[in-house]
């Protein structure tokens, strides 16, 4: 018999890896602004617990759209903003997303992950033995794979060799991320839940990577809005996985730009957080309808003022229906309101230097 080469994982191959100038450039400029990560805590302190608790809610909003929760859109509110006891399995779920996605906040920045962690993870949200590691023996050959190699150890030596590249600081830690996650999407290591587990692990290893804008904007809801790019650049990159060759580069583009809108995104609210500690948010927000189409929709204020609470928002929305400056166009999240043009907004009110996110409960 000839002795066959041990399995060789991708992240070997990166010593003859040439990264292209235009992906160099954009980390340098990521890395520009991860090394303003201290100025975003500071500046956010006040209330940064309460950021993040609304960025967890929306994170775990747009994952469940991922995965395809059959909830409707009030009850999906009700679990993810009000702690809502869940009625059925389909809700459990969506509990669950939420308080793995807490413990992956807590523990990124500490600590590494295994595969055993990300079987707990599904399980965690699935059910117990809900999924196990798969038992599938790779028994063909290829340029990857050699004969009676399980899933589970070629899974196993992927994160050990992410893991020593990523601790060792050999390559660029983003990057390492993206090629893990293709990785694992590619093995699918485990009976159930995969797409699940590759999710958690990619916001894992980007809260790792020391990319924090994902703490204050959601990661889940920028990647839902690129979801076509998202669904083809994966394919792209794994179109040659079996003969040992990802080509990720495309898909590292797309990952990159979400974080420059997640930075950018951030930066911009920066500006108006830092202005509306001074004055009312209240009338800050009816500024900004006022600038808004004469049709516009409660996510479009959300994109100016991500921070500002719902019930402040629905406050205000009603304060200005009952002066009829808008009346509603249907109802629930996808509801739009319209401009009557019958009255102006009253800007002359005394300022209320009331402290910024802390609001009347509903």
């Amino acid at each position: 018999d000839i002795k066959k080469e041990p399995i060789m994982s991708n992240f070997q191959t990166l010593n003859h890896y040439i990264l292209p100038s235009d992906l160099l450039l954009d980390m340098l400029n990521i890395y520009k602004f991860i090394g303003k990560n201290s100025y975003y805590k500071e500046t956010l302190k006040k209330n940064i617990n309460l950021i993040e608790e609304q960025t967890l809610e929306r994170d775990v909003y747009f994952l469940s759209l991922f995965l395809n929760c059959n909830i409707t859109e009030n009850r999906l509110r009700l679990l993810i903003t009000k702690n809502s006891t869940p009625r059925n399995a389909e809700e459990r779920l969506v509990s669950n997303l939420k308080s793995v996605l807490q413990q992956i906040r807590k523990n990124a920045s500490k600590y590494g992950f295994n595969s055993s962690d990300l079987l707990s993870m599904i399980n965690n949200t699935y059910g117990e033995k809900y999924a196990k590691f798969s038992n599938v023996i790779i028994k063909g050959d290829t340029k990857r794979r050699i004969q009676n190699q399980s899933i589970r150890s070629i899974f196993n030596m992927v994160l050990d060799d992410y893991t020593v590249y990523f601790e060792k600081q050999l390559y660029e830690r983003i990057f390492l991320s993206l090629m893990a996650y293709i990785e694992q999407i590619n093995i699918n290591p485990f009976t159930n839940g995969n797409e699940a587990a590759s999710f958690y692990a990619l916001y894992y290893m980007l809260l790792r990577s020391d990319v924090d804008c994902f703490r204050y904007i959601s990661f889940f809801e920028l990647l839902y809005a690129n979801i076509d790019a998202f669904k083809r650049e994966k394919a792209v990159a794994s179109m040659n996985y079996s003969e040992g060759y990802l080509q990720i580069s495309e898909f590292a583009r797309l990952i990159y730009s979400i974080i420059f809108q997640g930075y950018n995104k951030l930066e911009s609210i920066l500006k108006e957080y830092t202005h509306e500690e001074k004055v009312s948010k209240s009338d800050n927000v009816e500024h900004t309808i006022h600038k808004l189409p004469d049709i516009f929709t409660k996510e479009d204020i959300r994109t100016y003022h991500p921070f500002v609470s719902e019930a402040t928002i629905n406050r205000i929305l009603v304060k200005l229906r009952d002066d009829e400056y808008i009346v509603p166009l249907g109802k629930g999240r996808s509801a739009k309101w319209m401009k009557t043009g019958k009255n102006e907004i009253n800007f002359n009110r005394p300022i209320d230097f009331e402290s910024y996110l802390y609001d009347d409960e509903d």
